[in-house]
């Protein structure tokens, strides 16, 4: 399940993926150019995150793709997916409870009962910038499109060397923006923030495309969720220690522009966040490591999902002040572990 580690600059490591790819059957995909918006989005990312480019020229050279096709399905990919596929939202929970100095983290990531067997948690260690665990889906957003040659390399959640989590939920606005896609958000933060502090200022000066959920957790023990609609975001901190991150938003402000009820009212969002908060209320006086999966692996739970079209991928426990970091996955069988250690 860890498969590999990706090394190098941004270039080389580029290039490792774009191996993979070929490797996988990967090939040119004739996609209609939108002129205005590849412009538009190149110009963002040259701006704020010239690196990811320059690793993009890495995946083209390394895969043997047509560059300009591969500058436009990855910095306009999740604009694509957010006007074309918004009531496919995923559903997933990410908590933080912190008992005096001590911080732990617990996530669930639920999508498509397909990835359960077809994710990957991989390394990456830049030579110039921090080194990071990632999580990915492949990027899988069709039961039809699984084969090799459609995965991608593209992090829900992030972990990186300095103590630093961060990852994304999904959450539901109306519009979009020019700015970075948001798993490259995750990855801009990995590589270059080292607390919750740092990793807000990232959000004060880089645009995002579309609306997201973002949970930043760091080894001092702080953490908040920030709430974006692409439009504007605003941070949420924890309330006595507990810091829960679902579907919906939070801030009184952003939920008014909340669609969630509107595009999918069946959507068990609100449900998750408060059986979360109760699991926690009922592990407080008691809470350690190990009530993270407690509160997150309950059979009969909405928090573990296996419905129809929807099932918990993986789990993450991370004891963020402890430093101690593990991921599960297989959840409704034998489960299995692995821990990220640096």
């Amino acid at each position: 399940m860890l498969n590999r580690t990706f090394e190098g600059n941004f270039y080389e490591i580029g290039r490792q993926m774009g191996c993979v790819y070929r490797e996988n059957g990967a090939g040119n995909s004739p996609v209609p150019i939108d002129p205005q918006l590849l412009k538009n989005q190149l110009r963002v990312y040259e701006k704020f995150y010239p690196e990811y480019l320059e690793e993009l020229r890495g995946i083209a050279e390394g895969g043997g793709f047509d560059l300009q096709s591969a500058l436009y399905g990855a910095i306009t990919g999740e604009i694509f997916f957010f006007k074309n596929m918004i009531g496919m939202g995923r559903a997933c929970t990410i908590f933080g409870c912190r008992q005096g100095d001590a911080l732990c983290v617990g996530r669930n990531y639920d999508w498509l009962p397909v990835p359960a067997d077809l994710f990957e948690a991989y390394r990456v260690k830049n030579s110039e910038r921090n080194a990071f665990f990632a999580v990915t889906d492949y990027g899988i957003v069709d039961p039809a499109l699984t084969a090799p040659s459609y995965r991608a390399f593209l992090p829900e959640d992030a972990l990186n060397d300095q103590g630093l989590y961060v990852g994304i939920t999904f959450s539901f606005a109306e519009q979009w923006a020019y700015g970075i896609s948001s798993i490259h958000l995750v990855k801009l933060i990995a590589e270059t923030c080292a607390t919750v502090d740092d990793a807000l200022a990232v959000f004060e000066r880089v645009p995002a495309c579309c609306p997201k959920k973002y949970f930043l957790a760091d080894r001092f023990g702080n953490m908040a969720t920030v709430e974006h609609t692409a439009q504007r975001f605003k941070v949420i901190h924890p309330r006595e220690g507990v810091l829960i991150q679902t579907n919906h938003y939070l801030d009184p402000e952003l939920a008014r522009e909340d669609t969630v009820l509107k595009k999918i009212p069946y959507h068990n969002t609100f449900i998750r966040y408060y059986e979360t908060l109760q699991r926690i209320a009922l592990q407080r006086e008691k809470f350690t490591y190990d009530s993270i999966l407690w509160i997150l692996t309950a059979p009969g739970t909405y928090t573990l999902q296996n419905f129809p079209g929807i099932k918990t991928i993986w789990t993450l426990a991370l004891d963020m002040t402890g430093r101690k970091y593990n991921i599960y996955w297989d959840l409704f069988e034998e489960r299995k572990t692995q821990e990220l250690k640096f």
